[in-house]
């Protein structure tokens, strides 16, 4: 599928992604791979480069949810940033330690994006919106709408009438659908 917005500018995409979906797929699209090569860098074994990824993607989405032109940075840092960040924190839990040791600033990707390997990935972003339709159940998918719109644990269980435990547990098992679905 060719899209429609190859060539239009991150903020025009965003004024439209609660509208259209292929505008929300191509802004995705077009910073994951960003996303991807941070993974591989930050990886320390194969697994976690798939849960790296899947964290990257839960960040990127919540940026496309929460910028703001008034922050001062571009949508692609603004996006960056959330996503790095919510890798970063998944590397801390599967290390189940407080602090990263050594400095993770200043690494740079290991190579380029062919547009083959940038193709692929599209492919596979369509599958991931695809399968939130298919096998999220309701409450997996009103909490993972809250969580992408920046809402904490919090309010989150405050709004939909649960236990944070539950929140959690939600967001578990969206993350597992996605691991035990794209492996």
């Amino acid at each position: 599928m060719d899209s429609n917005y190859k060539t239009t500018a991150d903020a025009e995409l965003l004024g439209l992604i609660d509208s259209d979906e292929e505008a929300y797929s191509e802004l995705i699209s077009r910073h994951l791979p960003a996303i991807i090569r941070a993974a591989s860098i930050y990886q320390q074994s194969p697994a976690d480069r798939d849960d790296l990824v899947s964290e990257g993607i839960l960040g990127l989405m919540a940026a496309a949810r929460t910028y703001s032109e008034n922050r001062g940075a571009s949508f692609g840092t603004y996006a960056f940033v959330c996503a790095n960040r919510r890798m970063l924190s998944a590397l801390k839990k599967i290390r189940k330690i407080n602090m990263m040791e050594g400095p993770i600033e200043g690494i740079e990707p290991k190579d380029t994006e062919s547009p083959e390997k940038t193709a692929i990935e599209r492919e596979f972003l369509r599958e991931i919106f695809s399968e939130a339709e298919s096998s999220f159940s309701e409450l997996e998918r009103r909490v993972l709408m809250l969580y992408l719109s920046g809402e904490s644990y919090e309010r989150i269980s405050s709004a939909l009438g649960i236990d944070r435990k539950a929140v959690d547990n939600a967001l578990s098992r969206v993350r597992a659908k996605l691991r035990r679905k794209f492996g």
